[in-house]
């Protein structure tokens, strides 16, 4: 199985972009999350749903204690006019500078040993240094599926 058979194409995020136009990106892909690029076009980090929602919505504590949190934190509830706010800001502050980078080359066996080695259900994909997609572990599965 080749990764080149099974990476999804997105576009990229990039500097003064609006946390809107990186959801939307992600969302259209149907992926978590997508390429951040410097001035130069290269990947610089990543813009994820995730890392924005945490970063922007839940405190560090909420999330220590989630588990205590029940199913209703009432006083912890997010206003609307917070999210509009939140989707309006430049996603530049939500990149995820660390990321580790898989190729082309990469065995489909590989990308899922690193996906539980570090925690992710998708990564970032470069050919020759270029950001090609991004690998999902549903595009694994599915692909699977595709094949029987």
């Amino acid at each position: 199985m080749k990764l080149e058979n099974i990476i999804i194409p997105t576009g990229v995020a990039r500097t003064g972009m609006k946390v809107r136009e990186g959801f939307k990106e992600c969302l259209r892909c149907g992926v978590p999350g997508i390429a951040f690029v410097d001035a130069s076009g290269q990947v610089a980090g990543i813009f994820s749903i995730r890392e924005t929602l945490r970063r922007a919505c839940v405190p560090d504590i909420m999330v220590n204690y989630a588990d205590l949190l029940g199913d209703t934190p009432g006083c912890m509830e997010i206003p609307e006019q917070h999210m509009h706010q939140i989707l309006e800001l430049p996603l530049d502050g939500f990149v995820k500078k660390k990321h580790v980078d898989i190729t082309l080359d990469t065995e489909v066996a590989t990308v899922v040993a690193l996906m539980e080695k570090y925690s992710t259900n998708y990564f970032l994909v470069l050919d020759d240094d270029k950001y090609a997609g991004v690998i999902t572990i549903w595009a694994i599965a599915q692909r699977m599926l595709d094949l029987s």
